[in-house]
Protein backbone atom coordinates (compact mmCIF):
# COMPACT_ATOMS: atom_id res chain seq x y z
CA UNK A 1 0.00 0.00 0.00
CA UNK A 2 1.37 3.13 -1.19
CA UNK A 3 2.12 6.32 1.82
CA UNK A 4 -0.62 8.42 0.71
CA UNK A 5 -3.56 5.36 0.63
CA UNK A 6 -1.76 4.68 4.23
CA UNK A 7 -2.36 8.45 5.48
CA UNK A 8 -5.66 8.47 4.11
CA UNK A 9 -6.33 5.47 6.36
CA UNK A 10 -4.26 6.80 9.42
CA UNK A 11 -6.51 10.12 9.18
CA UNK A 12 -9.88 8.12 8.90
CA UNK A 13 -8.61 6.10 12.41
CA UNK A 14 -7.79 9.44 13.87
CA UNK A 15 -10.60 10.80 13.24
CA UNK A 16 -12.85 8.27 14.24
CA UNK A 17 -11.05 8.11 17.35
CA UNK A 18 -11.24 11.89 18.07
CA UNK A 19 -15.32 11.15 18.32
CA UNK A 20 -15.24 9.07 21.44
CA UNK A 21 -13.06 10.37 23.47
CA UNK A 22 -11.94 13.40 25.17
CA UNK A 23 -9.62 16.17 23.63
CA UNK A 24 -7.08 15.85 25.98
CA UNK A 25 -6.94 11.85 25.91
CA UNK A 26 -6.71 12.26 22.10
CA UNK A 27 -3.76 14.45 22.02
CA UNK A 28 -2.01 12.55 24.99
CA UNK A 29 -2.16 8.89 22.78
CA UNK A 30 -3.87 9.21 19.77
CA UNK A 31 -2.89 12.43 17.89
CA UNK A 32 0.85 10.43 16.79
CA UNK A 33 -0.94 7.18 15.76
CA UNK A 34 -0.04 5.83 12.60
CA UNK A 35 -1.29 3.13 9.74
CA UNK A 36 2.57 2.09 8.80
CA UNK A 37 1.66 -0.61 6.67
CA UNK A 38 -1.41 -2.90 5.87
CA UNK A 39 -1.41 -6.40 3.95
CA UNK A 40 -4.09 -9.06 3.39
CA UNK A 41 -3.10 -10.98 6.77
CA UNK A 42 -1.92 -7.90 9.36
CA UNK A 43 -2.16 -4.34 9.69
CA UNK A 44 1.07 -2.53 11.35
CA UNK A 45 0.14 0.36 13.91
CA UNK A 46 2.74 2.54 15.04
CA UNK A 47 3.66 5.13 18.13
CA UNK A 48 5.99 7.24 18.24
CA UNK A 49 7.58 5.88 21.55
CA UNK A 50 7.74 2.41 23.01
CA UNK A 51 5.84 3.76 26.31
CA UNK A 52 2.72 5.49 23.96
CA UNK A 53 2.55 2.12 21.86
CA UNK A 54 2.16 -0.35 25.08
CA UNK A 55 -0.48 1.93 26.78
CA UNK A 56 -2.20 2.37 23.31
CA UNK A 57 -2.16 -1.74 22.94
CA UNK A 58 -2.96 -2.97 26.40
CA UNK A 59 -5.50 -0.02 27.30
CA UNK A 60 -7.22 1.22 23.50
CA UNK A 61 -6.43 -1.88 21.54
CA UNK A 62 -9.88 -2.91 21.12
CA UNK A 63 -11.04 0.29 20.51
CA UNK A 64 -8.55 0.99 17.41
CA UNK A 65 -9.13 -2.48 16.45
CA UNK A 66 -13.10 -2.30 16.27
CA UNK A 67 -12.17 1.44 14.33
CA UNK A 68 -10.26 0.04 11.61
CA UNK A 69 -12.46 -2.80 11.48
CA UNK A 70 -15.40 -0.69 10.31
CA UNK A 71 -12.76 1.65 8.18
CA UNK A 72 -11.58 -1.17 6.39
CA UNK A 73 -14.64 -3.13 6.03
CA UNK A 74 -12.63 -6.28 7.47
CA UNK A 75 -11.01 -7.78 10.00
CA UNK A 76 -7.63 -7.91 10.51
CA UNK A 77 -4.56 -8.98 12.79
CA UNK A 78 -2.41 -6.12 14.79
CA UNK A 79 0.66 -5.40 15.26
CA UNK A 80 1.95 -2.91 17.33
CA UNK A 81 5.24 -1.14 16.86
CA UNK A 82 7.05 2.08 18.10
CA UNK A 83 9.61 4.57 16.15
CA UNK A 84 11.84 4.02 18.39
CA UNK A 85 12.39 0.56 17.99
CA UNK A 86 11.90 1.13 14.28
CA UNK A 87 13.61 4.29 13.69
CA UNK A 88 11.02 4.81 10.92
CA UNK A 89 9.93 8.47 11.97
CA UNK A 90 6.60 9.08 9.71
CA UNK A 91 8.17 11.78 6.99
CA UNK A 92 11.56 12.83 6.44
CA UNK A 93 12.71 16.54 7.65
CA UNK A 94 14.24 18.47 5.25
CA UNK A 95 16.18 21.79 5.93
CA UNK A 96 16.09 23.86 9.51
CA UNK A 97 13.51 22.36 11.83
CA UNK A 98 12.14 26.40 12.33
CA UNK A 99 10.73 26.03 8.35
CA UNK A 100 9.58 22.17 9.08
CA UNK A 101 7.48 23.34 12.02
CA UNK A 102 6.20 26.72 10.53
CA UNK A 103 4.94 24.39 7.10
CA UNK A 104 3.15 22.38 8.69
CA UNK A 105 1.26 25.00 11.10
CA UNK A 106 0.20 26.18 7.69
CA UNK A 107 -0.77 23.17 6.42
CA UNK A 108 -3.34 22.03 9.57
CA UNK A 109 -4.57 25.68 9.60
CA UNK A 110 -5.25 26.63 6.04
CA UNK A 111 -5.76 23.35 4.94
CA UNK A 112 -4.20 23.74 1.02
CA UNK A 113 -5.95 20.99 -0.20
CA UNK A 114 -9.33 22.46 0.15
CA UNK A 115 -9.93 25.29 -2.87
CA UNK A 116 -12.58 26.66 -4.99
CA UNK A 117 -11.59 24.20 -8.01
CA UNK A 118 -12.21 21.51 -6.26
CA UNK A 119 -15.84 22.76 -4.28
CA UNK A 120 -18.00 20.97 -6.17
CA UNK A 121 -21.31 23.45 -7.37
CA UNK A 122 -24.77 23.07 -7.79
CA UNK A 123 -27.82 24.67 -7.23
CA UNK A 124 -27.91 23.78 -3.35
CA UNK A 125 -24.47 26.17 -2.84
CA UNK A 126 -23.89 27.98 -6.04
CA UNK A 127 -24.57 31.45 -3.85
CA UNK A 128 -22.42 30.56 -1.23
CA UNK A 129 -19.42 29.40 -3.60
CA UNK A 130 -19.67 32.98 -5.91
CA UNK A 131 -19.56 34.86 -2.95
CA UNK A 132 -16.63 33.42 -1.30
CA UNK A 133 -14.76 33.75 -4.35
CA UNK A 134 -16.10 37.38 -5.19
CA UNK A 135 -14.36 37.87 -1.49
CA UNK A 136 -11.48 36.02 -2.14
CA UNK A 137 -10.55 37.86 -5.21
CA UNK A 138 -11.75 41.80 -3.49
CA UNK A 139 -11.66 41.36 0.03
CA UNK A 140 -13.12 44.36 1.85
CA UNK A 141 -15.07 45.78 -1.10
CA UNK A 142 -17.59 43.20 -1.72
CA UNK A 143 -19.96 41.06 0.15
CA UNK A 144 -18.78 42.34 3.60
CA UNK A 145 -19.30 41.13 6.07
CA UNK A 146 -20.29 37.69 4.21
CA UNK A 147 -22.55 35.40 6.35
CA UNK A 148 -22.27 31.18 5.36
CA UNK A 149 -24.99 29.19 6.87
CA UNK A 150 -26.54 25.46 6.61
CA UNK A 151 -26.42 22.37 8.33
CA UNK A 152 -23.13 20.53 9.18
CA UNK A 153 -21.06 19.01 7.33
CA UNK A 154 -22.11 20.30 3.49
CA UNK A 155 -18.89 22.56 3.12
CA UNK A 156 -19.32 25.99 4.99
CA UNK A 157 -15.88 25.19 6.46
CA UNK A 158 -14.62 23.88 2.52
CA UNK A 159 -15.63 27.32 1.33
CA UNK A 160 -14.00 29.09 4.49
CA UNK A 161 -10.33 27.51 3.71
CA UNK A 162 -10.79 28.31 0.14
CA UNK A 163 -10.91 31.77 0.44
CA UNK A 164 -7.83 31.71 3.08
CA UNK A 165 -5.76 30.26 0.31
CA UNK A 166 -7.55 31.82 -2.61
CA UNK A 167 -6.83 35.39 -1.01
CA UNK A 168 -3.43 34.54 0.57
CA UNK A 169 -2.15 33.33 -3.02
CA UNK A 170 -3.36 36.78 -4.68
CA UNK A 171 -2.39 38.85 -1.72
CA UNK A 172 0.48 37.02 -0.08
CA UNK A 173 0.85 40.15 2.36
CA UNK A 174 -2.18 39.86 3.99
CA UNK A 175 -2.64 38.84 7.41
CA UNK A 176 -5.13 36.14 7.99
CA UNK A 177 -6.66 34.75 10.99
CA UNK A 178 -9.43 31.76 11.10
CA UNK A 179 -10.71 30.68 14.32
CA UNK A 180 -14.26 28.89 15.93
CA UNK A 181 -16.15 30.53 18.00
CA UNK A 182 -14.51 28.49 20.76
CA UNK A 183 -11.29 29.25 20.18
CA UNK A 184 -12.37 32.78 20.25
CA UNK A 185 -14.25 32.53 23.40
CA UNK A 186 -10.98 30.53 25.35
CA UNK A 187 -8.15 33.72 24.02
CA UNK A 188 -10.65 35.95 25.64
CA UNK A 189 -10.56 34.08 28.62
CA UNK A 190 -6.91 33.67 28.73
CA UNK A 191 -6.64 37.40 27.96
CA UNK A 192 -8.95 38.00 31.09
CA UNK A 193 -7.14 35.50 33.13
CA UNK A 194 -3.56 36.71 32.48
CA UNK A 195 -4.62 40.40 32.12
CA UNK A 196 -3.61 40.76 28.29
CA UNK A 197 -6.56 42.41 26.90
CA UNK A 198 -4.36 44.75 24.39
CA UNK A 199 -2.52 41.41 23.22
CA UNK A 200 -6.09 39.85 22.49
CA UNK A 201 -7.42 42.79 20.76
CA UNK A 202 -4.24 43.32 18.61
CA UNK A 203 -4.33 39.85 17.51
CA UNK A 204 -8.14 40.35 16.15
CA UNK A 205 -8.06 43.82 15.31
CA UNK A 206 -4.80 44.23 13.51
CA UNK A 207 -5.52 41.93 10.69
CA UNK A 208 -6.82 41.81 7.05
CA UNK A 209 -8.91 39.39 6.72
CA UNK A 210 -11.05 37.40 10.14
CA UNK A 211 -12.80 33.67 9.40
CA UNK A 212 -15.01 32.88 12.02
CA UNK A 213 -16.25 29.55 12.24
CA UNK A 214 -19.45 28.23 14.15
CA UNK A 215 -20.69 31.57 15.28
CA UNK A 216 -23.54 29.91 16.73
CA UNK A 217 -21.57 29.23 19.75
CA UNK A 218 -21.48 32.52 20.94
CA UNK A 219 -25.48 32.07 22.08
CA UNK A 220 -25.52 32.98 25.69
CA UNK A 221 -21.97 34.22 26.06
CA UNK A 222 -22.51 37.92 26.16
CA UNK A 223 -19.19 39.09 27.37
CA UNK A 224 -18.13 37.25 24.26
CA UNK A 225 -20.61 38.91 22.24
CA UNK A 226 -20.00 42.35 23.66
CA UNK A 227 -15.98 41.96 22.32
CA UNK A 228 -17.05 40.41 19.43
CA UNK A 229 -18.77 43.11 19.02
CA UNK A 230 -16.24 45.65 19.48
CA UNK A 231 -14.13 43.74 17.08
CA UNK A 232 -16.13 43.34 14.12
CA UNK A 233 -16.91 47.18 14.20
CA UNK A 234 -13.11 48.32 14.33
CA UNK A 235 -12.32 45.63 11.52
CA UNK A 236 -15.54 46.99 9.28
CA UNK A 237 -14.92 50.54 10.02
CA UNK A 238 -11.52 49.74 8.05
CA UNK A 239 -12.96 47.95 5.21
CA UNK A 240 -11.05 44.81 6.43
CA UNK A 241 -12.88 41.57 5.35
CA UNK A 242 -14.97 39.09 7.68
CA UNK A 243 -16.50 36.00 7.11
CA UNK A 244 -18.85 34.14 9.15
CA UNK A 245 -20.45 30.89 9.19
CA UNK A 246 -22.64 29.10 11.29
CA UNK A 247 -25.47 26.35 11.49
CA UNK A 248 -28.45 28.88 10.89
CA UNK A 249 -29.37 32.25 9.57
CA UNK A 250 -28.39 34.73 11.82
CA UNK A 251 -31.61 35.74 12.98
CA UNK A 252 -32.23 32.14 14.09
CA UNK A 253 -29.61 31.93 16.72
CA UNK A 254 -30.87 32.07 20.07
CA UNK A 255 -29.64 34.75 22.39
CA UNK A 256 -27.50 36.31 19.83
CA UNK A 257 -27.63 40.52 20.89
CA UNK A 258 -29.50 42.34 18.08
CA UNK A 259 -26.65 44.27 17.17
CA UNK A 260 -24.60 41.89 16.03
CA UNK A 261 -27.56 39.77 13.90
CA UNK A 262 -28.13 43.00 12.55
CA UNK A 263 -24.76 43.73 12.11
CA UNK A 264 -24.24 39.91 10.51
CA UNK A 265 -27.18 41.12 8.20
CA UNK A 266 -25.81 44.18 6.78
CA UNK A 267 -23.85 42.42 4.25
CA UNK A 268 -24.48 39.61 2.49
CA UNK A 269 -26.42 36.30 3.89
CA UNK A 270 -26.12 32.62 1.52
CA UNK A 271 -27.12 29.54 2.50
CA UNK A 272 -26.08 26.12 1.99
CA UNK A 273 -28.50 23.40 1.67
CA UNK A 274 -27.99 19.59 1.18
CA UNK A 275 -27.00 18.55 -1.96
CA UNK A 276 -29.86 16.84 -4.33
CA UNK A 277 -28.98 13.51 -6.43
CA UNK A 278 -27.00 14.97 -9.47
CA UNK A 279 -24.80 17.03 -7.00
CA UNK A 280 -24.42 14.27 -4.88
CA UNK A 281 -23.09 12.18 -8.28
CA UNK A 282 -20.53 14.91 -8.85
CA UNK A 283 -19.51 15.03 -5.61
CA UNK A 284 -18.98 11.44 -5.44
CA UNK A 285 -16.84 11.91 -8.86
CA UNK A 286 -14.87 14.78 -7.64
CA UNK A 287 -13.76 13.72 -4.40
CA UNK A 288 -12.75 9.56 -6.15
CA UNK A 289 -10.45 12.01 -8.50
CA UNK A 290 -8.94 13.38 -5.53
CA UNK A 291 -8.33 10.00 -3.79
CA UNK A 292 -7.10 8.38 -7.00
CA UNK A 293 -9.73 6.09 -6.93
CA UNK A 294 -11.23 4.48 -9.96
CA UNK A 295 -15.21 3.94 -9.55
CA UNK A 296 -17.55 2.77 -12.14
CA UNK A 297 -20.80 4.93 -13.06
CA UNK A 298 -23.51 2.84 -11.74
CA UNK A 299 -21.93 2.83 -8.25
CA UNK A 300 -21.62 6.41 -7.90
CA UNK A 301 -25.03 6.20 -8.33
CA UNK A 302 -25.59 3.86 -5.97
CA UNK A 303 -23.63 5.60 -3.46
CA UNK A 304 -25.28 8.64 -4.38
CA UNK A 305 -28.67 7.76 -4.04
CA UNK A 306 -27.90 5.75 -0.98
CA UNK A 307 -25.72 8.08 1.00
CA UNK A 308 -27.29 11.84 1.76
CA UNK A 309 -26.99 13.17 4.88
CA UNK A 310 -23.49 15.14 3.85
CA UNK A 311 -20.66 15.15 2.60
CA UNK A 312 -18.48 14.01 5.64
CA UNK A 313 -20.60 10.40 4.86
CA UNK A 314 -19.32 10.70 0.99
CA UNK A 315 -15.62 10.79 2.06
CA UNK A 316 -16.24 7.89 4.73
CA UNK A 317 -17.60 5.81 2.30
CA UNK A 318 -15.32 6.22 0.20
CA UNK A 319 -11.92 5.90 2.23
CA UNK A 320 -13.85 2.49 3.00
CA UNK A 321 -14.35 1.34 -0.30
CA UNK A 322 -10.63 2.54 -0.80
CA UNK A 323 -9.26 0.84 1.76
CA UNK A 324 -11.27 -2.19 0.65
CA UNK A 325 -10.14 -2.36 -2.54
CA UNK A 326 -6.15 -1.96 -1.61
CA UNK A 327 -6.26 -4.80 0.36
CA UNK A 328 -8.16 -7.43 -1.08
CA UNK A 329 -6.63 -6.33 -4.54
CA UNK A 330 -10.21 -6.27 -6.59
CA UNK A 331 -11.47 -3.20 -8.08
CA UNK A 332 -14.42 -1.42 -7.15
CA UNK A 333 -17.69 -2.67 -8.43
CA UNK A 334 -21.61 -2.63 -7.12
CA UNK A 335 -20.87 -6.14 -5.15
CA UNK A 336 -18.00 -4.83 -3.34
CA UNK A 337 -20.37 -1.43 -2.40
CA UNK A 338 -23.17 -3.21 -1.36
CA UNK A 339 -21.56 -5.99 0.86
CA UNK A 340 -18.78 -2.72 2.11
CA UNK A 341 -20.78 -0.41 2.44
CA UNK A 342 -24.58 -1.99 3.80
CA UNK A 343 -24.23 -1.60 7.42
CA UNK A 344 -23.03 1.71 6.92
CA UNK A 345 -26.04 3.10 4.68
CA UNK A 346 -28.43 1.27 7.03
CA UNK A 347 -26.38 2.64 10.30
CA UNK A 348 -26.73 6.03 9.04
CA UNK A 349 -30.63 6.12 8.30
CA UNK A 350 -31.18 4.05 10.86
CA UNK A 351 -29.64 7.18 12.93
CA UNK A 352 -31.31 9.72 11.56
CA UNK A 353 -34.57 8.33 11.59
CA UNK A 354 -34.38 6.93 15.37
CA UNK A 355 -33.43 10.60 16.21
CA UNK A 356 -36.23 11.74 14.84
CA UNK A 357 -38.42 9.73 16.75
CA UNK A 358 -36.94 10.38 20.05
CA UNK A 359 -37.27 14.13 19.55
CA UNK A 360 -41.15 13.43 18.62
CA UNK A 361 -41.10 11.06 22.10
CA UNK A 362 -39.87 13.48 24.50
CA UNK A 363 -42.40 16.39 23.21
CA UNK A 364 -45.39 14.16 23.30
CA UNK A 365 -43.99 13.15 26.88
CA UNK A 366 -42.54 16.42 28.35
CA UNK A 367 -43.69 19.01 26.26
CA UNK A 368 -40.82 19.99 25.17
CA UNK A 369 -40.06 20.91 21.43
CA UNK A 370 -37.16 19.58 18.91
CA UNK A 371 -36.29 23.25 18.72
CA UNK A 372 -36.05 24.06 22.78
CA UNK A 373 -33.87 20.80 23.27
CA UNK A 374 -31.58 22.22 20.73
CA UNK A 375 -31.43 25.92 22.60
CA UNK A 376 -29.19 26.51 24.92
CA UNK A 377 -31.45 27.50 27.68
CA UNK A 378 -30.59 25.59 30.89
CA UNK A 379 -34.14 25.87 32.36
CA UNK A 380 -35.05 22.90 34.40
CA UNK A 381 -38.36 22.14 32.51
CA UNK A 382 -35.90 21.90 29.55
CA UNK A 383 -32.64 20.58 31.01
CA UNK A 384 -33.88 17.14 32.09
CA UNK A 385 -35.71 16.34 28.93
CA UNK A 386 -32.82 17.26 27.25
CA UNK A 387 -30.75 15.02 29.42
CA UNK A 388 -33.43 11.85 29.20
CA UNK A 389 -33.05 12.43 24.84
CA UNK A 390 -29.57 12.76 25.05
CA UNK A 391 -29.31 9.68 27.21
CA UNK A 392 -31.70 7.39 24.47
CA UNK A 393 -29.93 8.76 21.22
CA UNK A 394 -26.44 7.18 22.94
CA UNK A 395 -28.30 3.71 23.67
CA UNK A 396 -30.22 3.83 20.02
CA UNK A 397 -28.05 5.30 18.01
CA UNK A 398 -24.79 4.45 17.12
CA UNK A 399 -23.68 8.24 16.68
CA UNK A 400 -20.28 9.02 18.39
CA UNK A 401 -20.56 11.57 21.20
CA UNK A 402 -19.38 14.32 18.95
CA UNK A 403 -22.30 13.54 16.64
CA UNK A 404 -24.86 13.67 19.37
CA UNK A 405 -23.20 17.06 20.19
CA UNK A 406 -23.62 18.43 16.62
CA UNK A 407 -27.63 16.92 16.76
CA UNK A 408 -28.34 18.90 19.75
CA UNK A 409 -26.71 22.12 18.89
CA UNK A 410 -23.90 21.87 21.15
CA UNK A 411 -20.89 22.86 21.36
CA UNK A 412 -18.56 19.65 22.08
CA UNK A 413 -18.98 16.22 23.38
CA UNK A 414 -18.23 17.29 27.15
CA UNK A 415 -22.16 18.69 27.87
CA UNK A 416 -23.24 15.51 26.03
CA UNK A 417 -21.25 13.18 28.68
CA UNK A 418 -22.49 15.18 31.45
CA UNK A 419 -26.09 14.74 30.40
CA UNK A 420 -25.49 10.80 30.00
CA UNK A 421 -23.73 10.76 33.12
CA UNK A 422 -26.18 12.34 35.23
CA UNK A 423 -29.19 9.91 34.04
CA UNK A 424 -26.78 7.24 34.39
CA UNK A 425 -26.12 8.21 38.12
CA UNK A 426 -30.09 8.68 38.73
CA UNK A 427 -30.94 5.38 37.08
CA UNK A 428 -28.76 3.76 39.76
CA UNK A 429 -30.25 5.34 42.78
CA UNK A 430 -33.90 5.49 41.41
CA UNK A 431 -34.98 2.02 40.60
CA UNK A 432 -38.05 3.04 39.54
CA UNK A 433 -36.63 6.15 37.10
CA UNK A 434 -34.30 3.56 35.72
CA UNK A 435 -37.39 1.06 34.56
CA UNK A 436 -39.23 4.28 33.63
CA UNK A 437 -35.77 4.93 31.29
CA UNK A 438 -35.63 1.59 29.67
CA UNK A 439 -39.59 1.68 29.10
CA UNK A 440 -39.11 4.73 26.95
CA UNK A 441 -36.11 2.54 25.12
CA UNK A 442 -38.21 0.18 24.74
CA UNK A 443 -41.12 2.23 23.69
CA UNK A 444 -39.16 3.86 21.38
CA UNK A 445 -36.61 0.54 19.29
CA UNK A 446 -40.42 -1.30 18.90
CA UNK A 447 -41.68 1.68 16.68
CA UNK A 448 -38.19 1.54 14.91
CA UNK A 449 -38.47 -0.50 11.79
Amino acid sequence: MQNNELEIMTNALREALSHDYSQTTYDLWFADIQIHSVTAKKTVIMLPNNFKRDIVRSEYGEAVKNKLTAIMGFESQYEYISAEETDLIHGEKTGDDDDVVEQTAYQRRFHAEYTFENFVVGKSNELAQRCSLTVAKNPGHLNNPLFLYGPSGLGKTHLLFAIMNETRKLYPNYKIVYITSEEFVNDLVDSLMNKSAPQFRNKYRNIDMLLVDDIQFFAQKFQMQEEFFHTFNTLYSANKQIIIAADKHPREINNLEERLTSRFESGLVADIQAPDLELRIAIYKRKALDMGIDIPNDVLIYLAENIKINIRQIEGSLKRLKANSFITGKPIDIDMAKEILAEFIRSAENDETTLEKIFHFIQMRYGVTKDQLKSPKRSAEIMFPRHVAIYLTRQLTKMPLKTIARAFDRKDHTSIMNSITVIESRMKSDPPFARDINQMINEISSGIS
